[in-house]
């Protein structure tokens, strides 16, 4: 099963579940497990690559995307409009 990585929007609250392929939109409908309000989560879309611990740049715990990945996922969205990925 794949892990997934969410946020809820109002308290910035991060966390991982396993979900099958067809339940991981159920954790978008639920409600935030740190300020238990309902229709804030989002679901976060990244790469996995290996990193040098003693170079590690982080943000709340969580790594940096390069700008290559960014730029790639902004050229997907901007050919997809009507896809409700966002890209931060």
């Amino acid at each position: 099963m794949p892990l997934y990585d969410f946020e809820c929007e109002k308290c910035k609250h991060y966390y991982e579940e396993f979900h099958t392929i067809a339940d991981m939109d159920i954790p978008l409908s639920n409600p935030c497990p740190s300020c238990k309000k309902t229709g804030n989560i989002v679901r976060l879309v990244g790469c996995h690559r290996i990193v040098d611990p003693a170079r590690l740049e982080s943000t709340k715990g969580r790594l940096k995307p390069k700008p290559e990945f960014t730029a790639v996922m902004e050229r997907i969205k901007r050919k997809h409009p009507r896809s409700n990925f966002e890209v931060r």
